[in-house]
């Protein structure tokens, strides 16, 4: 066990410093380039991981059963070449400053963000690993003014780990791990503070719950909506959208549960509804969402 241990770190050790190479010759280029290079990544990932693109090609089937074999071969590529392009831009961002931040993430709706607040009653983030969700977590709290606090669930690399919350936490923003949230959490709802989270992935307890999901039931973290509907939070979406140049457009927009109560009916019925919006902005930009993720590996019929 001890050698096994041993091994892994050693492995990871080393992939961090072909990492930090890699972060190291990314750092002079431009938008452009990054997203080049970041291409190219995506499509080495995709050319040698037999697997993952076998789960890509299968969830896209099940998603798009309209869709012909090229459409589903091109999307899958896109996809995994939307993968390198968030891998090159977050160890980008680890030196990147608040200038060269705000010339990639093009933000509407501060008003709204503003008004939010206003009520006093803290806020939720809610967005899906779409586009690059890293660029809009670390660019948020900077365009908002307002430390971020962050759920995120922690990589099996240690040093990678270490590495990649040092960039998200560089201006201000925290981090909480998701498997030790619970009293972090009830402290930041308690002094009304901004939590942000992502809610794509599949659940992995039984105390989650399952929605409709393009066409299957999937099950899905309802986390999001118990906070909201116990301690009355708002929450607001948003989505990065990544232009020709390598830029993003950041729109945010209130997720509107007025009609709602606290009862798990309510929890059930404000899941389904925040997994509707981010189909339907997945259905516009395919190629944007992490469809190697095993999303359905919980379904039902």
């Amino acid at each position: 066990m001890k050698l096994k241990k041993t091994l892994k770190n050693t492995t990871d050790l080393i992939i961090t410093s072909i990492i930090l190479l890699i972060v190291f010759l990314i750092k002079p280029l431009n938008a452009k380039w990054r997203t080049k290079v970041g291409c190219f990544f995506g499509k080495f990932i995709y050319f040698v991981s037999k697997e993952r693109r076998k789960i890509t090609r299968d969830n896209l089937q099940h998603a798009f059963p309209d869709k012909d074999e090229k459409w589903i071969e091109q999307t899958s590529k896109k996809c995994f070449e939307n993968l390198g392009i968030v891998f090159s831009e977050i160890f980008w961002l680890r030196d990147a400053t608040k200038e060269q931040i705000f010339e990639i993430a093009k933000y509407n709706g501060k008003e709204l963000f503003q008004n939010v607040i206003s009520r006093g009653k803290g806020l939720i983030l809610l967005s899906a690993h779409f586009g690059n969700w890293e660029i809009m977590a670390l660019s948020a709290g900077l365009y908002f003014d307002s430390a971020l606090t962050i759920i995120v669930k922690p990589q099996s690399n240690k040093f990678l780990d270490k590495y990649i919350n040092q960039i998200r936490t560089k201006f201000n923003n925290k981090v909480i791990d998701m498997y030790h949230s619970s009293f972090e959490l009830i402290k930041l709802i308690k002094n009304k503070g901004e939590l942000a989270l992502l809610a794509d992935q599949s659940a992995t307890s039984e105390k989650d719950i399952y929605v409709d999901f393009f066409g299957r039931k999937a099950l899905t973290f309802d986390a999001p909506a118990q906070l909201a509907l116990k301690f009355d939070i708002p929450i607001l979406m948003g989505f990065a959208i990544r232009q020709n140049d390598g830029s993003y457009n950041i729109d945010y927009f209130e997720l509107d549960y007025s009609d709602l109560k606290n009862t798990p009916e309510g929890v059930a019925e404000l899941t389904q509804r925040h997994t509707k919006v981010l189909e339907d902005m997945i259905r516009k930009y395919p190629e944007h969402w992490v469809w190697l993720h095993r999303r359905w590996k919980h379904t039902i019929e």
